[in-house]
């Protein structure tokens, strides 16, 4: 177990919206794994508001009720008042809130995962304010930083790290599972899986789009089909021939991606973590204004199958995929040969420093 002291406080300080959850479940993992490593640290959250806003976080927290133009306040509010050791700041923050981190002694992380949030920490003013700078790069075929970022990275204080995806450090619980769903699992089954579940297309939530597509495949293929509505899904799920849950935990999840003979999921970053676990791929954009882009670059690679999100479309390209066993090897023999990054242990590596630094406060 590394050394930090009892003592040591990291708040965690995510911005999202209502429908998806990629930076809600970047922190949570990167706070569990940070539990595990140093299980007498306090950790709490300083979470955002409004409609179909994921808050239901396994730590203390505090939730953001007001208007979206007050959560800058609202942050340094509750920054001053709980004086953390380090705060990690996921894809929001502004520089006044980086120099209170400053006035206070506070070790800042700010946690980037596109062109627009990575540019910040680039900026001459935050080059004197955030100690440390992760970014979880947009495509895992390009480079992190532009080669004028790198030039400016090697000139700055900031430690910076690049990483694809954040998969969880303990392992899965097959018991959290029934037995009869265990034993449906334990042969070749298809994971159906929207993300968050918060998004609608045309009316409907985008997890039953997903339940009606896995109910196709099944009627086409005979193989079994598990679809994850979604912790964000709300009302009940139709009938379905298949198998669905609201969600799991996030081990199970990289279990599950790790056996499930395709995958069929959205655009968002997750598909990292698929990829990271060798999954054969069908990406639909279901919400988020990056899933378009990477879904082609991703495509035109031959890294994943596209699909249009209607559950004619992902039906036929995933029974087009798992049906033609020449494209599904070469598919999975390419994704194979690409390096996609944990940055888990990067990232625990990095706050285990801060960590060791904010000691010195207590």
């Amino acid at each position: 177990m590394p050394p930090a002291p009892a003592a040591v406080f990291i708040l965690f300080v995510p911005l999202y919206g209502g429908g998806g959850s990629g930076e809600y479940v970047r922190a949570v993992s990167l706070a569990e794994a940070a539990r595990q490593r140093w299980p007498h640290a306090r950790i709490e959250f300083l979470l955002p508001g409004g409609p179909g806003t994921r808050q239901d976080v396994p730590f203390p927290k505090t939730c953001h009720d007001g208007p979206a133009p007050d959560k800058g306040a609202f942050d340094r509010e509750h920054l001053t008042r709980l004086k953390p050791d380090v705060a990690i700041f996921d894809s929001g923050c502004r520089s006044t809130t980086l120099r209170l981190c400053k006035r206070l002694g506070i070790k800042s992380v700010y946690i980037s995962d596109r062109a627009g949030t990575r540019r910040k920490p680039f900026r001459l003013d935050w080059l004197r304010l955030v100690d440390q700078h992760w970014h979880q790069r947009e495509h895992v075929t390009v480079p992190g930083f532009t080669s004028r970022q790198r030039l400016v990275s090697h000139l700055s204080k900031t430690r910076r790290i690049v990483f694809d995806t954040c998969l969880p450090t303990d392992v899965a619980d097959w018991h959290d599972l029934s037995s009869a769903l265990r034993e449906k699992l334990g042969r070749p089954f298809v994971l159906l899986t929207p993300g968050g579940g918060g998004y609608r297309i045309d009316g409907r939530a985008v997890g039953e789009i997903y339940l009606d597509t896995a109910d196709r495949i099944h009627a086409q293929t005979g193989i079994e089909c598990l679809t994850l509505l979604g912790p964000l899904y709300e009302g009940t799920p139709p009938p379905s021939v298949t198998i669905s849950l609201r969600a799991v935990v996030p081990t199970l999840l990289v279990a599950l991606l790790r056996r499930a003979t395709a995958v069929v999921t959205n655009g968002g970053q997750g598909v990292h973590q698929a990829l990271a676990c060798g999954a054969a791929c069908v990406l639909a954009p279901l919400g988020g204004s990056d899933q378009p882009e990477r879904i082609a670059v991703y495509a035109d690679a031959g890294l994943v199958v596209s699909s249009m999100p209607t559950v004619n479309a992902l039906a036929d390209a995933t029974v087009g995929l798992l049906t033609d066993s020449t494209a599904m090897q070469s598919l999975c023999s390419r994704v194979n040969r690409i390096q996609v990054v944990d940055g888990m242990p990067l990232m625990l590596d990095a706050l285990e420093q801060l960590l060791a630094a904010g000691a010195s406060r207590h």
